[in-house]
């Protein structure tokens, strides 16, 4: 299956995103239950993505298809790759 690149300018709905991803409807819930993942908006019973989501999305199936990891160790490099991203942005910041 080939995989839609994202538009960094759209959110997109769910459906979309299972698409994006390669993912199950089903594991993008559980993971935005999880706080992995937080959807940009959430509209009636519909939930919408930006490009930031669908590309951690793509990375956790990543983790979980390719390299076999359980639920603690995704969740683990998640948090550290967030906690980076942070830190990185307040190097930036002085400089």
């Amino acid at each position: 299956m080939k995989m839609i690149e994202p538009d960094p300018h759209e959110i997109h709905p769910l459906e979309v995103v299972v698409r994006m991803t390669g993912s199950s409807r089903r594991k993008i819930i559980f993971y935005c239950r999880k706080g992995v993942v937080a959807p940009a908006k959430q509209e009636n019973d519909e939930w919408f993505f930006d490009e930031d989501s669908v590309m951690r999305l793509r990375h956790i199936e990543l983790l979980r298809q390719h390299h076999r990891m359980n639920w603690a160790a995704i969740i683990t490099i998640v948090r550290l790759m967030e906690e980076n991203e942070h830190l990185r942005a307040e190097l930036r910041l002085r400089r």
